[in-house]
């Protein structure tokens, strides 16, 4: 129309034109139409399928065919001559395919205490504590009253798992008597159909507490539909909006403080009621809480330094237990090395960023200086040599810089094999002409002493064996 309003008031085709950014031959349409151009022209669609639209729609009524698709609908009448193409077919069969009604589904419904539903939520990449790192979400809800619980962590791992359902379990002050969970590594191992193989620990945890666990099949999230919306009520009613974060423990406690202002306070749509009063009566039902110790049990080896790798940081435990296996107990603030059942080391978890926890007490004992061994070596021959053994140390420190030690450990060694009178008089003679050199006392011991006195321990005797006696003919015969 405006178009039309344009050529009354006098102006040229060429200048509408110009006016409105389209073509001339496009002004000239549009001047012959009543209706406002679309841009798009007006030419019929479909004519080449017009002949096979009888034959389509049966296709899509009959039970068996009406599962194909708009591929195998195309191929099927190319081979009867269709010369068309692949979209008019495709928006054919889109408008004119029946569409499957999806049948009603009925509520689920559970008894006070019976049912706990759980699962994971991602919060995203947040800052804690000036560090970027990502956040989780652990969130659960009372089936029947829907009463919340939230904690947060920093990772899914096994141990964190296991400590968030005790949090839980200390929040409502008692346990259900079943959870539902989804199909994560950290609860179920494998299954097939309805067999489940649990997690270990998570079965060990299960049996602890008293509650039966339950995974939801696959590919099924409305199983457990009211914790499946309750994480999006989590994310946009708390969180939203935090930049950063000072730690997590600050974090759980902002949370537990909303779920008592808000979070549990709150009408719900469905019950009408709040759910911190229906959990008034669910709270009767539930099971009393037992002592659990959460912990989980691997075997490491100590690296020649002392130090064992665990999530990437390195504890110490004593020297003396160096390139030796040991069991690891990691708890979920804590963790323990022990070695035949007896704990030889704990520590309690190093802090985001820290590789290395080492304890002073765990360092190996410092080796004595080489001046502090000489001096060891030299008071133990003074002592049995009075001064000539004090003549035979000070001339080792003046004439053998370079081995003094092993120097002086051989005039203890062979005291220990010839005797006194021995070793003095081979001093004697080294002191006679200055002779200081390895293995020239242990030769003048031999010559003086004969035969070193080596204590050989126990002498075993050799045991008497029978012989039977042949005659060499014998053995001719076994020859021959």
């Amino acid at each position: 129309m405006d178009y039309h309003i344009l050529r009354q008031q006098g102006l040229s085709i060429r200048k509408i034109a110009a006016l409105r950014g389209v073509s001339r031959n496009a002004v000239r349409r549009a001047l012959r139409s009543a209706a406002p151009p679309t841009g798009k022209r007006n030419r019929p669609k479909g004519v080449a399928l017009e002949a096979y639209k009888s034959q389509i729609t049966s296709w899509l009524t009959n039970e068996v065919t009406s599962m194909w698709t708009a591929e195998r609908i195309f191929d099927e009448v190319q081979d009867r001559g269709y010369k068309g193409g692949r979209t008019v077919v495709k928006e054919f069969v889109r408008e004119h395919r029946p569409r499957k009604l999806a049948p009603a589904e009925a509520r689920f419904h559970v008894k006070p205490g019976q049912q706990l539903q759980i699962d994971w939520a991602e919060m995203g990449v947040t800052s804690i504590g000036g560090v970027d790192r990502k956040l989780y979400a652990f969130v659960a809800i009372m089936a029947w009253s829907r009463a919340l619980f939230v904690c947060f962590a920093t990772d899914m791992k096994l141990l964190t798992w296991l400590d968030c359902h005790r949090r839980a379990f200390e929040y409502f002050g008692g346990v259900p008597s079943e959870i539902l969970i989804d199909n994560l590594k950290t609860g179920v191992l494998s299954r097939a159909g309805g067999t489940v193989r649990w997690q270990p620990a998570y079965e060990s945890m299960a049996v602890g507490y008293g509650f039966r666990p339950i995974a939801h099949f696959p590919m099924r999230p409305k199983t457990k539909g009211r914790v499946e919306r309750i994480v999006r009520f989590v994310r946009q009613r708390f969180f939203d909006g935090r930049s950063s974060i000072l730690d997590i423990d600050s974090l759980n406690g902002e949370a537990i403080t909303w779920l008592k202002r808000r979070g549990n306070d709150r009408v719900h749509r469905i019950t009408r009621e709040k759910p911190c009063d229906r959990f008034e009566v669910e709270r009767k039902e539930l099971r009393s809480l037992r002592d659990y110790d959460i912990v989980l049990e691997s075997t490491r080896v100590v690296d020649s330094y002392g130090l064992v790798s665990v999530n990437g940081v390195r504890y110490s435990v004593p020297a003396e237990y160096a390139r030796r296996p040991i069991t690891l107990q990691l708890r979920p603030t804590s963790l323990a090395f022990l070695v035949d059942g007896n704990v030889i080391a704990n520590h309690r978890n190093a802090p985001y960023g820290v590789r290395l926890v080492q304890l002073d007490s765990h360092l190996p004992s410092r080796q004595k200086s080489r001046h502090e061994r000489f001096a060891q070596l030299g008071e133990a021959i003074v002592e049995r040599y009075g001064m000539l053994g004090q003549r035979y140390v000070d001339l080792v420190e003046q004439k053998a810089p370079h081995a003094p030690i092993a120097t002086l450990r051989e005039v203890l060694d062979r005291h220990a094999e010839y005797g006194d009178s021995t070793v003095a008089g081979a001093l004697e003679s080294l002191l006679q002409f200055s002779v200081i050199k390895r293995g020239t006392l242990t030769t003048l011991c031999q010559r003086f002493g004969g035969t070193p006195n080596i204590d050989t321990g126990a002498s075993t005797r050799i045991p008497d064996v029978d012989v039977e006696r042949r005659s060499l003919s014998f053995y001719d015969e076994v020859a021959a």
